[in-house]
Formats: structure tokens, C-alpha cells, sequence
């Protein structure tokens, strides 16, 4: 079954165990830990850190199901810049294993015309050449630990939409350490119909979902389609998606754990 998961940063970005109190009490067996580790985003924490997360979760029988990492937030032209990612990501594959994941989400570069207005989307074929050889860098590091660079199709990044995050992992040789984390919402935003065109992209990939609300802070429907999380769960289970479903962005932390009270009674019906 799909387990119910959720951002503990947008629960408290300081008390870690205040956030996995609320989201167990909401409904949550699972988390995704990107910041709020007592006010320690998730590349700046310590060991001491990551023994005190370990206890939380144990002491409230709750799992990561991701690790939220930046990486690949960055500017595809800054090498300094990456290379700090790139450290950014061997650190991700030390705190996965701490925390019994396979999963690493990530991104794949900055979308140069972010914050024009209006601006087209960029055609990814024009950066392709330039992704793989960053890219490739981290790949066979992936391979041998053993866990999934979960690529997040984000509009503010150069995929945006499912097809075109198919294409950075066809590129990269489809290793199995290359999956993706699915925000519908994301790839609707770009424009893609999300079922069934985009997930027709990423079917078989998929690791890890993001669950947005639509403007009346509802789980549904969908932005403004008629589509429901249930067709897209339905979908995934049919094709033996196993991962969790991660509530984000839903404003206030009230917000948060009434998106997680929503997508646990759905989970509960299936």
C-alpha cells in the first residue's frame, strides 16, 4: 500500500519531534526530510543530529521515505557551484543510509528563464549535451550505494514536465539508479496533461510522489482539471508503485496536516 508522507520543515522548521508528533497524529507513516532538523537544513546536519532524528522516528515508528536534497538546484554554468552539489549529493548518500532510504530526491539544473515572466520554456535538447557530463558524475556513485537519484520534474528547472525528465535519464543509459519523484502538479504548471500523456513518460520510473493542493487547499481535484489523486494512485498501484505519496506546499502548517488527514482517508479507501 501507498504510504502517507509529508515535508517536517513545512510542519516546524524548528522541533523536528513537534513535526513528527503532528504528521503521526494527522495520519503520516513516513516523512520527508529536507529541513526543520531543529532549524538544520538537511546538508548542514551532523552526526549528533542524525542520532537525535533516528530516535524521533523511532519513538514515533515513522520512516523516511526520502531524503529532500537540493541537488541539482544550481546553475548549469557555475562549476564551482555544482561541485559543491556533487559534494552536496555524497553527503545525501551517507544520510540515506542513516535513515534506511533508498531514495534521494534531486533536480536537474536551474531553468535559465526562471524568473522571466511569461518566458518559454527552454528546450532541454539545447542543455542535454552539458546535464549528462554533470550529471554522469553521480550516477555510478548511485549505482554502488545502492540508492535512486529521484529526479523531481519542477518548472523552475530544465525538466519540468515527465517527458522531459524521461529524456535526462534515457541520456544518462536508463540506469537503474535513476528514477522519478512525480509532482503533478509541477508538470501541469508546464503545461503537460498529467495523465494519462505525462505519466505515459515516466511509467515504470516512478519512486516517489508530490501531492499539491488546488487553490481551495483540497487534495482535490487536481489544479484545474477534473483529475483526482485517486485516478493517479489507482494508476501507480496498478503498475506496483510501492513508494510513498508526500504532502508539500500546502501553506500553514494546519494546512500541512489537513493535506495529510485528506490523502490518509484516500489511502484508507483503497
Amino acid at each position: 500500500m501507498i504510504d502517507v508522507c509529508y515535508f517536517a520543515d513545512e510542519v516546524s522548521k524548528t522541533d523536528f519531534e513537534e513535526a513528527i508528533k503532528l504528521g503521526v497524529e494527522a495520519g503520516a507513516n513516513t516523512v520527508e526530510i529536507r529541513g526543520g532538523v531543529w532549524g538544520k537544513h538537511v546538508t548542514e546536519i551532523d552526526e549528533d543530529d542524525v542520532k537525535r532524528v533516528q530516535d524521533v522516528l523511532s519513538n514515533y515508528d515513522v520512516r523516511v521515505a526520502s531524503v529532500g536534497s537540493p541537488f541539482g538546484k544550481c546553475s548549469i554554468d557555475d562549476p564551482q557551484e555544482y561541485e559543491q552539489h556533487r559534494q552536496h549529493f555524497d553527503r545525501m548518500v551517507t544520510l540515506a543510509h542513516a535513515f534506511d532510504t533508498q531514495v534521494i530526491r534531486g533536480f536537474t539544473f536551474w531553468n535559465p528563464n526562471r524568473g522571466t515572466k511569461g518566458a518559454p520554456r527552454p528546450d532541454i535538447n539545447d542543455y542535454m549535451e552539458r546535464i549528462v557530463e554533470k550529471l554522469s558524475l553521480v550516477v555510478p556513485v548511485a549505482e554502488s550505494a545502492d540508492v535512486t537519484l529521484c529526479f523531481e520534474n519542477e518548472s523552475a528547472c530544465l525538466a519540468g514536465t515527465c517527458e522531459e525528465t524521461r529524456a535526462v535519464i534515457n541520456a544518462l543509459g536508463n540506469s537503474s539508479a535513476l528514477t522519478s519523484c512525480w509532482d503533478v502538479n509541477n508538470g501541469l504548471h508546464c503545461g503537460e496533461n498529467p495523465l494519462p500523456d505525462g505519466y505515459a513518460h515516466i511509467k515504470g520510473l516512478v519512486r516517489h510522489l508530490h501531492v499539491k493542493p488546488n487553490s481551495e487547499k483540497n487534495l482535490d481535484p487536481i489544479g484545474d482539471t477534473g483529475l483526482r489523486y485517486k485516478q493517479v494512485l489507482e494508476t501507480l498501484i496498478a503498475d506496483g508503485f510501492t513508494g510513498a505519496a508526500s504532502i508539500e506546499h500546502w501553506g500553514q502548517p494546519e494546512d500541512m496536516l489537513k493535506g495529510v488527514r485528506q490523502l490518509r482517508a484516500l489511502v484508507d479507501t483503497m
